[in-house]
C-alpha cells in the first residue's frame, strides 16, 4: 500500500477511529491514487474539483461522495498539514421514510424459522435493537444473564455501551447456546469458529425467509426500526431509547416521532362537535 495511505491509516489507529473508518478512508484515497495515476501529495485542487465532477462519481449517492470528501479531508489535514479548497455541490439528501413492520409482522417472521440460529439472530437483533455489526459481534462474555444486559463493544463511532436483554431473548439465547455450544463468537462464522458470521450470510437468510411469509421489505436495519417504533409505541422514555439504540444525539431517537406522528399529541378533534349538527 502507498506510504501516506499507510500514515493515514497510522493516524486513524492513533486517534482511535474504527476500523471500518480506517478500511473505508483507505480503500477511496487508493481509489484517488489509481484514478490520477500520481502520488496523492501531488494531486492539486482543481484536479480534485474535476475529480468529482465526472460522471461516474456524480452518480454515487450523496453518502459515498461525502465519504470521499472526508477521506480527503483528513488526508490534508493530519497527513499533508495544507488546506482543501474544494468546489463541490453534494446531491440534495433524500428523506425515506423506514420500513415499517408491525408486531404481527415479527411475530410471523420468528414463528415461521424452523432454523435455531436464524430464529436466534432475528430475536436478539429485534429484542435489543442493534445494528447488524453489533449482532454479530457479541461474544459469549458479552452476556450477563444476572444483569440482563449486553456488552456492545466498539459499536457506531468506536462507542461501547450496555443494552437492555428482554428474558424472552436470553431464555432463546440459552437455547441456541446448548445446540451450539459457541466460546467466543456467539454467531461464529459457518466455516472458521473462530471468525465472526458476515453481514451477507445473515441478510441473504432473513430476506429468503421473509420473503416465504410475504414479507418483501424485512432487512437487518428494518429489525432495528421495528424494535424502536414498537418501544416508543409501548411508552419507552425517549432518553432511554436513545442510549439502547447508541444515537449520539438524541435528535436520531426523535426522528421516529416525526416517522410516527400517531405517537405524538396529534392535536385535537376541531371537527367532532360539528358532525353533532
Amino acid at each position: 500500500m502507498h506510504t501516506l495511505i499507510e500514515q493515514v491509516k497510522a493516524e486513524i489507529a492513533y486517534r482511535g477511529y474504527s476500523q471500518r473508518t480506517s478500511k473505508s478512508y483507505c480503500a477511496h484515497l487508493l481509489k484517488l491514487r489509481n484514478y490520477f495515476n500520481k502520488s496523492l501529495d501531488l494531486i492539486t485542487d482543481e484536479e480534485l474539483n474535476s475529480f468529482f465532477q465526472d460522471p461516474a462519481i456524480r452518480r454515487l449517492s450523496r453518502a459515498s461522495q461525502k465519504l470521499q470528501i472526508n477521506s480527503i479531508w483528513f488526508l490534508f489535514k493530519h497527513i499533508l498539514h495544507r488546506p482543501l479548497n474544494l468546489d463541490i455541490t453534494l446531491p440534495k439528501a433524500k428523506s425515506r421514510a423506514p420500513i415499517y413492520l408491525s408486531r404481527s409482522d415479527i411475530q410471523r417472521l420468528i414463528a415461521s424459522c424452523t432454523d435455531m440460529r436464524l430464529k436466534t439472530l432475528i430475536m436478539v437483533c429485534y429484542g435489543c435493537g442493534l445494528r447488524i455489526g453489533e449482532l454479530l459481534r457479541i461474544k459469549v462474555k458479552d452476556i450477563d444473564g444476572q444483569r440482563k444486559t449486553i456488552l456492545i463493544e466498539q459499536g457506531k463511532g468506536d462507542k461501547s455501551r450496555y443494552v437492555v436483554v428482554s428474558e424472552s431473548v436470553l431464555k432463546q439465547l440459552r437455547c441456541y447456546w446448548k445446540m451450539y455450544h459457541p466460546t467466543g463468537w456467539m454467531f461464529y462464522s459457518r466455516w472458521f469458529m473462530d471468525k465472526p458470521m458476515s453481514p451477507s450470510s445473515f441478510r441473504k437468510s432473513l430476506k429468503k425467509q421473509s420473503h416465504s411469509i410475504g414479507l418483501q421489505q424485512c432487512n437487518p436495519h428494518a429489525l432495528r426500526h421495528a424494535y424502536a417504533t414498537h418501544q416508543l409505541e409501548s411508552g419507552m422514555p425517549l432518553h432511554q431509547l436513545q442510549h439502547q439504540l447508541g444515537h449520539s444525539d438524541i435528535k436520531t431517537t426523535q426522528s421516529y416521532l416525526h416517522w410516527l406522528p400517531e405517537l405524538g399529541h396529534g392535536g385535537i378533534d376541531l371537527l367532532a362537535d360539528w358532525s353533532k349538527q
